[in-house]
């Protein structure tokens, strides 16, 4: 499983999940993620029926679905490849990714306050994240 920044043509669950870069602060914290529900899924202890959709619930830190759809994305896209060979015929123009996160949609989706921005600093908001996916990995909220 890798993680790559493009444009696709094609938003499809079964090969990869696609997710928008408007809520990606970095790719660290997408492989963070992963990780997470990736050591879930194979333990047994899965949310969803779907990798895809099991991803997108650790990296949007919930177990509401359609929460997590909120951010998967169609044209520019931080792309999850869960199966390489598939995912090479859908026509996937990978480039490199640059954070162009909305500062807004990201504090609103991991619930993330002014204080607490003001109190670490604007460049430690990729802790500040994966402290909201490893509490949602350890109690499941």
């Amino acid at each position: 499983m890798r993680v790559v920044y493009g444009t696709t043509p094609t938003n499809t669950g079964k090969f990869a999940c696609f997710i928008d870069p408007r809520f990606v602060v970095s790719l660290e914290v997408v492989e963070f993620a992963v990780k997470k529900a990736l050591k879930n899924w194979n333990s047994g202890n899965r949310i969803s029926k779907s990798l895809a959709i099991e991803i997108l619930l650790y990296f949007s830190a919930t177990r509401q679905i359609e929460i997590a759809k909120k951010v998967t994305a169609s044209k520019k896209a931080v792309a999850v490849v869960i199966d390489e060979e598939e995912f090479s015929k859908l026509g996937f123009v990978e480039e490199d990714f640059k954070a162009e996160y909305d500062l807004k949609a990201v504090m609103e989706l991991y619930e993330i306050t002014e204080d607490e921005l003001r109190i670490v600093g604007i460049e430690k908001l990729p802790l500040l994240v994966k402290e909201r996916i490893a509490l949602f990995s350890v109690f499941g909220e």
